[in-house]
This record gives structure tokens, C-alpha cells and sequence, in this order.
């Protein structure tokens, strides 16, 4: 692997993605839609910057992937309705590994995510699970249309490729499992659903990367799902703990589930959240017993999470006192 190109480059996981990359000397074509975002990775060794929009004109894709022997798909529209999602999350999925196909791209790694498997019941989870209809809210369903379109395209044109579905990717910069869990986690006591028992999926954002870069070129990655999570998974009460314990506690104040579930039913009608929207069937996720395993990963690749969630959130410490969250 010597040229690689990636989308979402600026952002969370695309951002530590390119870092580790330009690290290991390899040569990255980043695309970039807002040029001033593209500074944060400009002056990265081996970065060269690719100006274009993934929904718009790509007539660059062309030019832009010739001699890139991986394509890294990280970019992704996290939130919106599902006319405003699938352009990004679908249908330039589609376009992009069309593209790959034409420019004679190696493998095309594709981020996907566990919202696919919608709100699971059962204990475990695995890359072998239906994909579930109907799905409870937008962000999942557009996934999953990303993950047939491209898993289409590279069955008809024979094009290499690797999914991973990641889970709560916590770490500096994550605006959602770590700045928005530790405000959350820092209030004494903690508020939050039930006793905290229910099973989360947090995996620290380099042992995503670490999975990522392995699909790059392992054989045993071709045309392969993966799920990218921890097992044994933690509950909630332990991945929000760790968050509490950064500002001297770890209280909790757990509130009553069927109080939550009256609730959810009252305002699940009138609010633009899709997850609440999703109402009962939210709630039994969040306090359920579901771990997404990691274990086809381990035997096919040799991959697991090398950072304990103890230390994953250690390391989030600088960037939260950077953000004047922490003192």
C-alpha cells in the first residue's frame, strides 16, 4: 500500500485515519470540501489535498483516484432527513467504488457503523445478522443502503472491498462519546436511564484505525464484514463511570425505566430526534444485554482493541481540559 485516498479526512475518525497514515510514510489523497478544514491536514507529510464534493460535480474521481491502491470511505451524513443523508451515505458510496472500479483501485474500505443492525435484542451480535427491516430511524437505514450499494457494485465488477462497522468511537475530537458523554457523565450524580446495567459498544478511536489500515491489504479481508467493538462489552455504567470518575466521582441516579418509557410515548410523536422517535424500542436497547461481537475479526485478521476503555479515556483528559470541560 503505497497511495491511498480518503474521504472525511478532516473529521474524527478520518483525521487520527490520516495522521496514522502520513505516520507509516504512506502517500494520501484527502478529499476536501471546505477548504479551510483542509489545513488541519495540509501540512501533514504525504498529503496531497483533493478539492470536490461527494454529492455534486465528481467528475474529479476520476483524475483523483489513478495509482491508489486503497480507498479509505470515512466521510458520512450523520444526521438529516433521508433525502438529505443518502446522497452522501448512499449514493456517492455507490458512485465512489464505481469509480474504484474504473481507476483499478486494490480494495475500497468502507466505515459503516452498528446502527445497521438497528435495535438488536439478542445477546450477540454478529457480521452474519439480517439486516433489519424496518429500521428504526434514518442514519441506520441509509448505512445499510450504503453497505448493499457498495457490496452490488463490487459484485458485479468484481471490485475488492471490506466493510467495518464501528461502535461508539470515543477519544479527542469525538463530539459525541466524548464531549457530549462526559457532560452527561460528569453531573453529580449521573443521570441516566435504568441502573446503567444495559450494554454499550465505546472503542477507542485508534483501535478503529488499527482495524481499518489491517483491511487495507489483509487477504483475509476481501469482501469481508467487520465488526469494530469491544467484547466483552462494557455496561454503561462502567463506560460513563470512567468519564465521572475524571471529575472525583461515581455517583448515579439511575431513573426508573417504565417512568422513561411513560415518557417516551408522551413526546416520541412531537420530536425531530430520530433515536427517541424510536420510542420502546430505544429504551429495551439501551438497557438491553446485546454485545456486538468482535470475535470474527480476531480469528480472520488477528484484530482486537488494544486500549482498555480505562486508558481510551485517559487519553481523552487533554482534549477535554483543552475544551475547558475539565479542570
Amino acid at each position: 500500500m503505497k497511495t491511498v485516498f480518503v474521504t472525511g479526512g478532516t473529521g474524527f475518525l478520518g483525521g487520527v485515519l490520516v495522521n496514522t497514515l502520513s505516520k507509516q510514510g504512506i502517500t494520501i489523497r484527502a478529499l476536501v470540501r471546505n477548504r479551510q478544514k483542509g489545513e488541519k491536514i495540509a501540512h501533514l507529510a504525504g498529503v496531497e489535498l483533493v478539492h470536490g464534493d461527494l454529492t455534486t460535480d465528481t467528475a474529479w474521481m476520476d483524475t483523483a483516484l489513478q495509482g491508489v491502491d486503497v480507498v479509505f470511505h470515512v466521510a458520512a451524513a450523520l444526521g438529516g432527513n433521508l433525502d438529505e443523508q443518502r446522497p452522501i451515505n448512499v449514493d456517492a458510496t455507490r458512485q465512489l467504488a464505481l469509480a474504484s472500479v474504473k481507476a483499478g483501485v486494490g480494495r475500497f474500505v468502507h466505515v459503516s457503523s452498528i446502527a445497521i443492525y438497528g435495535y438488536p435484542y439478542t445477546s450477540i451480535i454478529t457480521e452474519d445478522a439480517p439486516y433489519t427491516k424496518p429500521i428504526p430511524y434514518h442514519y441506520a437505514v441509509t448505512k445499510s443502503e450504503g453497505e448493499l450499494a457498495l457490496i452490488d457494485v463490487a459484485k458485479t465488477h468484481g471490485l475488492s472491498y471490506t466493510i467495518i462497522r464501528p461502535g461508539m468511537i470515543y477519544g479527542a475530537h469525538s463530539p459525541t462519546w466524548t464531549k457530549l458523554a462526559f457532560n452527561i457523565a460528569k453531573r453529580k450524580p449521573t443521570i441516566f436511564i435504568g441502573d446503567g446495567s444495559g450494554k454499550s459498544a465505546p472503542i477507542y478511536v485508534d483501535d478503529v484505525v488499527d482495524l481499518l489500515i489491517i483491511c487495507a491489504t489483509h487477504p483475509n479481508a476481501d469482501g469481508q464484514i467487520f465488526n469494530a467493538t469491544p467484547t466483552p462489552a462494557p455496561t454503561w455504567r462502567e463506560f460513563l463511570g470512567e468519564y465521572s470518575a475524571l471529575v472525583g466521582h461515581r455517583r448515579w441516579l439511575g431513573i426508573p425505566v417504565p417512568i422513561v418509557s411513560t415518557l417516551l410515548r408522551v413526546i416520541s410523536p412531537f420530536t425531530k430526534l430520530e433515536m427517541i422517535k424510536g420510542g420502546i424500542g430505544f429504551l429495551k436497547y439501551i438497557t438491553g444485554d446485546t454485545t456486538y461481537s468482535n470475535q470474527k475479526a480476531r480469528d480472520l485478521l488477528g484484530w482486537s482493541p488494544k486500549v482498555p476503555l480505562h486508558e481510551g479515556i485517559q487519553k481523552c483528559v487533554p482534549y477535554l481540559r483543552e475544551k475547558g470541560l475539565l479542570k
